[in-house]
């Protein structure tokens, strides 16, 4: 894997957490809407679960997944901290930390540190190619 690739990782295990965060902000917002049918008739046993029992259980299911993905983030941008710090180059580092860990656009990089597009773009080739990646 490539050193662009491997930090880019925890860019897109923060889109798709997000994803699956706004999911379960939809499931949590119509669960409201779903209700039980309520009948003066006895209710004959079956495998299949209510709509809300559905409706709460894909909500379980998806808070699961959110808390695994943000515990994996983590640990991947732990990782990644530790090889960016393995550079030892003040500005390389801190570039590499601006744009993928925390996600920065190379304006906003720009901006933040008083250069130009076209040096930040320059340090982030010389960056990459110090990077070590861990496997």
């Amino acid at each position: 894997m490539k050193a662009k690739e491997y930090l880019s990782q925890a860019f897109y295990l923060d889109k798709r957490i997000k994803a699956k965060e706004r999911q379960l902000d939809w499931l949590r917002s119509h669960a409201v809407y779903v209700s039980p049918q309520i009948s003066d008739m006895p209710k004959v046993p079956s495998a299949h679960c209510s709509a809300i029992e559905e409706a709460v259980l894909r909500i379980v299911d998806l808070e699961t997944e959110v808390s695994n993905g943000i515990a994996g983030l983590m640990q991947l941008k732990k990782n990644i901290g530790e090889s960016i710090r393995g550079i030892n180059s003040m500005e390389c580092e801190t570039i590499l930390e601006m744009r993928y860990l925390t996600f920065m656009t190379w304006e906003q990089i720009a901006a933040q540190l008083n250069y130009s597009n076209d040096y930040i773009y320059h340090l982030h080739r010389k960056a990459l190619s110090l990077v070590r990646v861990l496997e």
